[in-house]
């Protein structure tokens, strides 16, 4: 679904007329803004469709590195060294600023910070670290597409796409628009909120939680009886 039929489904729900157009058109403005509102909301959450993966080298003696364009935050626990097979320590101020007074505190694991929009490294990159990878998955911002398939922030022209569930963005802009209208709209926002987070139940993959005593264990190799030299 693009921009436009977003609006117009939404529109044909509340019993307006529906636009033509949206982006440029003076009687539609409010739809688009409300929809980019709702779309900049939904998208704080770590949808699968917005995971991505960003990868730095190191380079001997740089201690700053740029962030993905699109970045909104890191996922916990995601940032490893791949060549040295170890998970970055991640700092707060505080440690950050005990870290820097004790100057000969070394150890095996890189100590980091994202700081000014940047990966900040706590230690010298040292030249044997030279041209290593640091990987982590973060959270994109950029939840429209463009017709070319551009990924962006927000809705620009009617055409543009959406990676986001577009009935959940329709039931957003509707209960939005009643909202702004002094029109009644609870049970409107109670149906958004259920579908929100029945998408949130069904979205990417998760373990399975068993609360009985059951136990299955799914294993890569198998393991042999006996004779384990």
């Amino acid at each position: 679904m693009t921009l436009l039929s977003i609006v117009q489904d939404a529109c044909d729900d509340i019993g307006f007329p529906s636009p033509a157009s949206v982006v440029g058109n003076s009687d539609a403005d409010q739809y688009l803004r409300l929809l980019n509102r709702e779309g900049e909301a939904l998208s704080r959450w770590p949808w699968q469709a917005l995971i991505k993966e960003d990868t730095i080298t190191l380079s001997t003696a740089d201690q700053d590195y740029a962030l993905a364009t699109d970045f909104r935050y890191i996922l916990p626990e995601t940032q490893w060294n791949r060549d040295d097979r170890r998970q970055l320590v991640w700092l707060n101020s505080e440690e950050w600023q005990f870290f820097k007074g004790w100057t000969t505190v070394n150890g095996l694991n890189l100590r980091a910070r994202i700081r000014n929009n940047e990966l900040e490294f706590e230690q010298t990159i040292a030249s044997g670290d030279n041209g290593k990878t640091i990987a982590y998955e973060y959270v994109s911002k950029y939840w429209t597409e463009d017709s070319g398939s551009t990924a962006q922030q927000k809705f620009a022209a009617d055409t543009d796409t959406s990676v986001l569930d577009e009935e959940i963005l329709t039931l957003g802009l509707i209960w939005r628009f009643r909202k702004s209208k002094g029109l009644n709209f609870e049970a409107d926002l109670i149906e958004y909120n259920r579908q929100v987070e029945l998408a949130k139940a069904h979205d990417g993959a998760a373990r399975m939680l068993r609360l009985g005593r059951a136990v299955r264990q799914h294993l890569g190799v198998n393991i042999p009886e006996g004779n384990y030299g």
